[in-house]
Protein backbone atom coordinates (compact mmCIF):
# COMPACT_ATOMS: atom_id res chain seq x y z
CA UNK A 1 0.00 0.00 0.00
CA UNK A 2 1.38 3.52 -1.12
CA UNK A 3 2.52 5.96 2.32
CA UNK A 4 -0.51 8.13 1.00
CA UNK A 5 -3.09 5.26 1.21
CA UNK A 6 -2.15 4.20 4.47
CA UNK A 7 -2.26 7.25 5.93
CA UNK A 8 -5.52 7.81 5.09
CA UNK A 9 -6.69 4.33 5.62
CA UNK A 10 -4.86 5.02 9.07
CA UNK A 11 -7.00 8.56 9.93
CA UNK A 12 -10.38 6.68 8.66
CA UNK A 13 -9.51 3.83 11.24
CA UNK A 14 -8.79 6.72 14.03
CA UNK A 15 -12.15 8.89 12.55
CA UNK A 16 -14.18 5.54 13.19
CA UNK A 17 -12.43 3.48 16.49
CA UNK A 18 -12.92 5.96 19.36
CA UNK A 19 -15.36 7.02 22.27
CA UNK A 20 -17.06 3.62 22.24
CA UNK A 21 -14.64 1.32 20.29
CA UNK A 22 -12.17 1.12 21.72
CA UNK A 23 -13.29 0.95 25.59
CA UNK A 24 -15.14 -2.23 24.50
CA UNK A 25 -18.82 -0.85 24.87
CA UNK A 26 -19.41 -0.53 21.57
CA UNK A 27 -17.98 -3.92 20.17
CA UNK A 28 -20.52 -5.68 23.19
CA UNK A 29 -23.58 -3.59 22.30
CA UNK A 30 -23.76 -4.05 18.98
CA UNK A 31 -21.91 -7.30 18.47
CA UNK A 32 -20.55 -9.08 21.76
CA UNK A 33 -24.17 -9.65 23.43
CA UNK A 34 -25.46 -11.70 20.04
CA UNK A 35 -22.55 -13.73 20.57
CA UNK A 36 -21.57 -16.15 17.38
CA UNK A 37 -24.07 -14.10 15.25
CA UNK A 38 -21.93 -10.81 15.94
CA UNK A 39 -19.15 -12.10 14.29
CA UNK A 40 -21.35 -12.11 10.96
CA UNK A 41 -22.33 -8.23 11.89
CA UNK A 42 -18.83 -7.14 12.29
CA UNK A 43 -18.18 -8.77 8.55
CA UNK A 44 -21.25 -7.04 7.11
CA UNK A 45 -20.39 -3.91 8.54
CA UNK A 46 -16.16 -4.19 7.39
CA UNK A 47 -17.67 -4.83 3.66
CA UNK A 48 -19.74 -1.25 3.84
CA UNK A 49 -16.73 0.34 5.42
CA UNK A 50 -14.65 -0.44 2.48
CA UNK A 51 -17.56 -0.12 0.03
CA UNK A 52 -19.09 3.61 1.63
CA UNK A 53 -15.10 5.27 2.71
CA UNK A 54 -14.29 4.35 -1.52
CA UNK A 55 -17.46 6.67 -2.31
CA UNK A 56 -16.71 9.24 0.27
CA UNK A 57 -12.68 9.29 -1.08
CA UNK A 58 -14.12 9.29 -4.64
CA UNK A 59 -16.04 12.57 -4.06
CA UNK A 60 -13.45 13.96 -2.07
CA UNK A 61 -10.83 13.47 -4.85
CA UNK A 62 -12.69 14.30 -7.87
CA UNK A 63 -13.93 18.25 -6.64
CA UNK A 64 -17.40 16.96 -6.09
CA UNK A 65 -17.42 17.95 -2.19
CA UNK A 66 -15.02 20.05 0.14
CA UNK A 67 -16.96 20.09 3.21
CA UNK A 68 -19.76 17.87 4.37
CA UNK A 69 -21.83 21.10 3.47
CA UNK A 70 -20.89 20.58 -0.03
CA UNK A 71 -21.74 16.34 -0.02
CA UNK A 72 -24.76 17.14 1.92
CA UNK A 73 -26.14 20.09 -1.20
CA UNK A 74 -25.24 17.13 -3.75
CA UNK A 75 -27.50 14.55 -2.35
CA UNK A 76 -30.80 17.13 -0.73
CA UNK A 77 -32.72 18.87 -2.90
CA UNK A 78 -32.18 22.56 -1.26
CA UNK A 79 -34.93 22.85 0.96
CA UNK A 80 -33.96 19.97 2.90
CA UNK A 81 -30.02 21.21 2.66
CA UNK A 82 -30.37 23.36 6.14
CA UNK A 83 -32.27 20.85 7.70
CA UNK A 84 -29.69 17.85 7.04
CA UNK A 85 -26.75 20.17 7.87
CA UNK A 86 -28.46 21.18 11.27
CA UNK A 87 -28.53 17.31 11.88
CA UNK A 88 -25.02 16.68 10.89
CA UNK A 89 -23.32 20.04 13.00
CA UNK A 90 -25.50 18.48 16.23
CA UNK A 91 -24.32 14.81 15.24
CA UNK A 92 -20.86 15.73 15.30
CA UNK A 93 -21.11 18.12 18.16
CA UNK A 94 -22.44 15.38 20.43
CA UNK A 95 -19.97 12.71 18.79
CA UNK A 96 -17.50 15.43 20.61
CA UNK A 97 -19.41 15.65 23.71
CA UNK A 98 -18.58 11.55 23.86
CA UNK A 99 -15.13 11.41 23.02
CA UNK A 100 -14.34 14.34 25.76
CA UNK A 101 -16.67 12.17 28.24
CA UNK A 102 -14.40 9.19 27.94
CA UNK A 103 -11.31 10.91 27.69
CA UNK A 104 -12.18 12.15 30.89
CA UNK A 105 -13.25 8.92 32.11
CA UNK A 106 -9.87 7.16 30.55
CA UNK A 107 -7.48 9.67 32.44
CA UNK A 108 -9.31 9.59 35.92
CA UNK A 109 -8.71 5.51 35.52
CA UNK A 110 -5.03 5.99 33.94
CA UNK A 111 -3.89 9.01 36.26
CA UNK A 112 -6.64 9.32 38.73
CA UNK A 113 -7.35 12.72 37.47
CA UNK A 114 -10.86 13.89 37.93
CA UNK A 115 -13.17 13.58 35.44
CA UNK A 116 -14.48 17.00 34.55
CA UNK A 117 -10.08 17.94 34.21
CA UNK A 118 -9.81 14.89 31.68
CA UNK A 119 -12.62 16.02 29.95
CA UNK A 120 -11.31 19.74 29.39
CA UNK A 121 -7.86 18.59 28.54
CA UNK A 122 -9.47 16.39 25.91
CA UNK A 123 -10.92 18.62 24.22
CA UNK A 124 -8.35 21.36 24.29
CA UNK A 125 -5.94 19.18 23.08
CA UNK A 126 -8.02 18.35 19.74
CA UNK A 127 -8.72 22.14 18.62
CA UNK A 128 -4.79 22.53 18.90
CA UNK A 129 -4.30 19.54 16.43
CA UNK A 130 -7.24 20.77 14.07
CA UNK A 131 -6.35 24.31 14.19
CA UNK A 132 -3.27 23.69 12.11
CA UNK A 133 -5.08 21.74 9.87
CA UNK A 134 -5.27 18.83 7.18
CA UNK A 135 -1.75 17.61 7.43
CA UNK A 136 -1.55 17.70 10.98
CA UNK A 137 -4.50 15.44 11.06
CA UNK A 138 -2.93 12.91 9.10
CA UNK A 139 0.21 13.10 10.73
CA UNK A 140 -1.33 12.97 13.90
CA UNK A 141 -3.68 9.43 12.69
CA UNK A 142 -0.27 8.49 11.18
CA UNK A 143 1.75 8.52 14.99
CA UNK A 144 -1.36 7.04 16.87
CA UNK A 145 -3.47 4.87 15.20
CA UNK A 146 -0.66 1.73 15.31
CA UNK A 147 0.02 1.90 18.91
CA UNK A 148 -3.46 1.38 19.15
CA UNK A 149 -4.07 -1.13 16.77
CA UNK A 150 -1.19 -2.92 19.02
CA UNK A 151 -2.24 -2.26 22.01
CA UNK A 152 -5.86 -4.17 21.27
CA UNK A 153 -4.45 -7.15 19.78
CA UNK A 154 -2.23 -7.55 22.52
CA UNK A 155 -4.80 -7.77 25.32
CA UNK A 156 -7.18 -9.84 23.24
CA UNK A 157 -3.96 -12.42 22.37
CA UNK A 158 -2.89 -11.83 25.81
CA UNK A 159 -6.67 -13.32 26.90
CA UNK A 160 -7.29 -15.63 24.40
CA UNK A 161 -6.43 -18.67 26.31
CA UNK A 162 -9.42 -17.81 29.38
CA UNK A 163 -12.50 -19.15 29.12
CA UNK A 164 -15.95 -17.66 27.79
CA UNK A 165 -17.73 -16.27 30.36
CA UNK A 166 -20.13 -13.82 28.71
CA UNK A 167 -24.08 -14.74 28.90
CA UNK A 168 -24.99 -14.00 25.22
CA UNK A 169 -28.75 -13.15 24.87
CA UNK A 170 -30.95 -14.01 21.87
CA UNK A 171 -29.25 -13.66 18.19
CA UNK A 172 -32.87 -11.50 17.28
CA UNK A 173 -31.76 -8.94 15.76
CA UNK A 174 -27.93 -8.78 14.77
CA UNK A 175 -28.31 -7.88 11.31
CA UNK A 176 -29.95 -4.57 12.50
CA UNK A 177 -27.56 -3.78 15.35
CA UNK A 178 -24.70 -4.27 12.90
CA UNK A 179 -26.13 -1.59 10.70
CA UNK A 180 -27.00 1.06 13.24
CA UNK A 181 -23.28 0.43 14.19
CA UNK A 182 -22.57 0.78 10.68
CA UNK A 183 -24.45 4.08 10.39
CA UNK A 184 -23.18 6.00 12.96
CA UNK A 185 -19.65 5.21 12.27
CA UNK A 186 -19.51 5.84 9.27
CA UNK A 187 -21.06 9.64 9.79
CA UNK A 188 -17.92 10.74 10.83
CA UNK A 189 -15.64 8.93 8.70
CA UNK A 190 -17.52 10.08 5.91
CA UNK A 191 -16.81 14.09 7.10
CA UNK A 192 -12.99 13.82 7.48
CA UNK A 193 -12.58 11.47 4.02
CA UNK A 194 -14.46 13.97 1.78
CA UNK A 195 -11.73 16.38 3.23
CA UNK A 196 -9.03 14.56 3.01
CA UNK A 197 -9.72 12.88 -0.15
CA UNK A 198 -8.01 15.41 -2.74
CA UNK A 199 -4.62 14.37 -1.10
CA UNK A 200 -5.20 10.89 -3.38
CA UNK A 201 -4.42 10.84 -7.00
CA UNK A 202 -6.35 7.92 -8.27
CA UNK A 203 -9.26 6.16 -8.11
CA UNK A 204 -6.93 2.59 -7.19
CA UNK A 205 -5.22 5.28 -4.14
CA UNK A 206 -9.24 5.49 -2.69
CA UNK A 207 -9.52 1.81 -3.26
CA UNK A 208 -6.28 0.94 -1.20
CA UNK A 209 -7.10 3.38 1.66
CA UNK A 210 -10.76 2.68 2.01
CA UNK A 211 -9.84 -1.38 1.81
CA UNK A 212 -6.91 -0.94 4.08
CA UNK A 213 -9.01 0.68 6.74
CA UNK A 214 -11.93 -1.17 6.36
CA UNK A 215 -9.83 -4.82 7.20
CA UNK A 216 -8.13 -2.77 9.96
CA UNK A 217 -11.50 -1.93 11.62
CA UNK A 218 -13.14 -5.52 11.30
CA UNK A 219 -9.62 -7.51 12.30
CA UNK A 220 -9.58 -5.04 15.37
CA UNK A 221 -13.70 -5.60 16.05
CA UNK A 222 -13.12 -9.58 15.89
CA UNK A 223 -10.51 -9.35 17.94
CA UNK A 224 -12.29 -7.36 20.33
CA UNK A 225 -15.45 -9.24 20.27
CA UNK A 226 -13.53 -12.56 21.06
CA UNK A 227 -11.80 -10.74 24.21
CA UNK A 228 -14.66 -9.79 25.91
CA UNK A 229 -16.62 -13.14 25.53
CA UNK A 230 -13.97 -13.39 28.48
CA UNK A 231 -15.58 -11.27 30.76
CA UNK A 232 -18.87 -12.48 32.48
CA UNK A 233 -20.29 -8.56 32.54
CA UNK A 234 -18.81 -5.51 30.86
CA UNK A 235 -18.32 -2.70 32.48
CA UNK A 236 -18.27 1.02 31.93
CA UNK A 237 -14.33 0.06 30.56
CA UNK A 238 -14.37 -3.37 29.80
CA UNK A 239 -11.17 -4.07 27.53
CA UNK A 240 -9.23 -1.81 29.81
CA UNK A 241 -10.91 -4.43 32.88
CA UNK A 242 -9.60 -7.65 30.64
CA UNK A 243 -5.86 -5.47 30.14
CA UNK A 244 -5.45 -4.49 33.68
CA UNK A 245 -6.46 -8.75 34.91
CA UNK A 246 -3.36 -9.63 33.01
CA UNK A 247 -0.92 -6.89 34.16
CA UNK A 248 -1.28 -3.53 36.03
CA UNK A 249 0.92 -2.38 34.05
CA UNK A 250 -0.80 -3.92 30.24
CA UNK A 251 -3.96 -1.93 32.25
CA UNK A 252 -1.87 1.56 32.21
CA UNK A 253 -0.93 1.15 28.55
CA UNK A 254 -4.31 0.00 27.24
CA UNK A 255 -5.42 3.18 28.79
CA UNK A 256 -2.98 5.47 27.31
CA UNK A 257 -4.39 3.36 23.89
CA UNK A 258 -8.17 4.20 25.04
CA UNK A 259 -7.11 8.10 25.24
CA UNK A 260 -5.56 7.87 21.57
CA UNK A 261 -8.80 6.18 20.21
CA UNK A 262 -11.01 8.87 21.47
CA UNK A 263 -8.88 11.39 20.87
CA UNK A 264 -8.12 10.69 16.87
CA UNK A 265 -12.01 10.30 16.88
CA UNK A 266 -12.46 13.47 18.28
CA UNK A 267 -10.09 15.13 16.22
CA UNK A 268 -11.98 13.66 12.85
CA UNK A 269 -15.34 14.99 13.80
CA UNK A 270 -13.60 18.44 15.15
CA UNK A 271 -11.85 18.19 11.18
CA UNK A 272 -15.12 18.06 9.71
CA UNK A 273 -16.65 20.92 11.49
CA UNK A 274 -13.97 22.54 10.68
CA UNK A 275 -14.44 22.06 7.23
CA UNK A 276 -17.43 23.27 6.76
CA UNK A 277 -17.65 26.47 9.22
CA UNK A 278 -13.67 26.99 9.54
CA UNK A 279 -11.56 28.21 12.75
CA UNK A 280 -14.47 29.88 14.33
CA UNK A 281 -16.27 26.87 15.09
CA UNK A 282 -13.43 25.59 17.57
CA UNK A 283 -14.92 27.46 20.41
CA UNK A 284 -17.09 25.03 20.18
CA UNK A 285 -15.41 22.09 20.11
CA UNK A 286 -13.46 23.18 23.41
CA UNK A 287 -16.60 23.60 25.47
CA UNK A 288 -17.80 20.12 24.22
CA UNK A 289 -15.90 18.90 27.38
CA UNK A 290 -19.07 19.92 29.58
CA UNK A 291 -20.57 16.80 28.09
CA UNK A 292 -18.39 14.77 30.89
CA UNK A 293 -21.16 15.51 33.55
CA UNK A 294 -23.69 12.80 32.11
CA UNK A 295 -21.23 10.15 32.30
CA UNK A 296 -19.21 8.10 29.51
CA UNK A 297 -20.99 4.73 29.87
CA UNK A 298 -24.67 6.82 29.75
CA UNK A 299 -24.29 8.98 26.79
CA UNK A 300 -22.57 5.78 25.32
CA UNK A 301 -25.23 3.67 25.95
CA UNK A 302 -28.41 6.13 25.05
CA UNK A 303 -27.20 8.61 22.70
CA UNK A 304 -25.49 5.81 19.92
CA UNK A 305 -28.35 3.80 18.94
CA UNK A 306 -30.08 6.81 18.59
CA UNK A 307 -27.46 8.53 16.59
CA UNK A 308 -27.01 5.48 14.37
CA UNK A 309 -31.01 5.68 13.57
CA UNK A 310 -30.79 9.52 12.61
CA UNK A 311 -27.54 8.47 10.63
CA UNK A 312 -29.62 5.68 8.81
CA UNK A 313 -31.63 7.92 7.85
CA UNK A 314 -29.73 10.76 6.92
CA UNK A 315 -27.20 9.16 4.47
CA UNK A 316 -29.71 7.03 2.91
CA UNK A 317 -29.05 9.21 -0.59
CA UNK A 318 -25.60 8.76 -0.20
CA UNK A 319 -26.39 4.71 -0.49
CA UNK A 320 -29.22 5.52 -3.65
CA UNK A 321 -27.69 8.06 -5.08
CA UNK A 322 -23.72 7.34 -5.66
CA UNK A 323 -23.16 8.62 -8.95
CA UNK A 324 -24.65 12.08 -7.41
CA UNK A 325 -21.89 11.95 -4.74
CA UNK A 326 -18.91 10.15 -5.75
CA UNK A 327 -18.88 9.66 -9.41
CA UNK A 328 -17.21 11.59 -12.92
CA UNK A 329 -14.28 13.31 -14.02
Amino acid sequence: MKGRSLGVAFTYVGAVVGAGFASGQEIYQFFGRFGTAGVWGIGIAGALFAWLGYLALESGRRGRAASFGALLESLYPASLVRVAEGVTTAFLVIGLGVVAAGGGAASQQIIGLPVFWGALATSLFIVLVVARGTDSVVRVNVALVPYLVVLVMMVALLTWHQPARLRVGSAHGWALSALLYLSYNIFTGIMVLIGIGPRLTGRRDSVLAAVGGAVLLSGLALMEHHALSRLHTPGALPMLDLAARVHPVWGTLYGVSLWIALFTTGVAEAYALRTQYGRRVLWLVGATFLFSIWGFQRLVATLYPLMGVVAVVLWIPLVYRPKQSASGG
